[in-house]
Parts: C-alpha cells; sequence; structure tokens
C-alpha cells in the first residue's frame, strides 16, 4: 500500500516537476496555487505513509485506503 501511494502521489507531483527544475536552475518563481497543490500532496502522502504503518489490521488498512483525500490541482 505504501508503494501504491508513493506512485499516487509521485504521478500527481510529476505534471509540476518542471516548475520546480526550473525555479531550481533559473531562479524563476513557482505560482502559489502549484507551491499549495504540491504541498498539499506531499502532506496528504505523508499522513496516508503514517496511516497505513499504525494500522493494526486489514479493516484498519481498507479503512485508511479508503479515506484518501487526494488534493484537486485547480
Amino acid at each position: 500500500m505504501k508503494a501504491q501511494i508513493k506512485s499516487q502521489a509521485n504521478s500527481a507531483l510529476a505534471p509540476t516537476d518542471w516548475m520546480v527544475i526550473r525555479k531550481a536552475e533559473r531562479d524563476v518563481a513557482i505560482p502559489d496555487a502549484t507551491v499549495t497543490y504540491r504541498a498539499a500532496v506531499i502532506t496528504e502522502y505523508g499522513r496516508l505513509k503514517t496511516a497505513i504503518t499504525g494500522a493494526a489490521d486489514v479493516d484498519a488498512l481498507q479503512a485508511v485506503m479508503q479515506a484518501q483525500k487526494w488534493p484537486e490541482q485547480d
């Protein structure tokens, strides 16, 4: 499950990765909405990873996976 949510997070971030690279290479600002979106994806990934680790049984793991709240990009 951890690999699955990591893949989902990577897929969500991939379309805006070029903005991060552009910022690092040429110091071009990343739009605030993109920064906020990326932070929300990273936060949800962290929340899910922690919840998966703490799941005591299959039912708890299933509940975690059903409670995913990935942000929508504007």
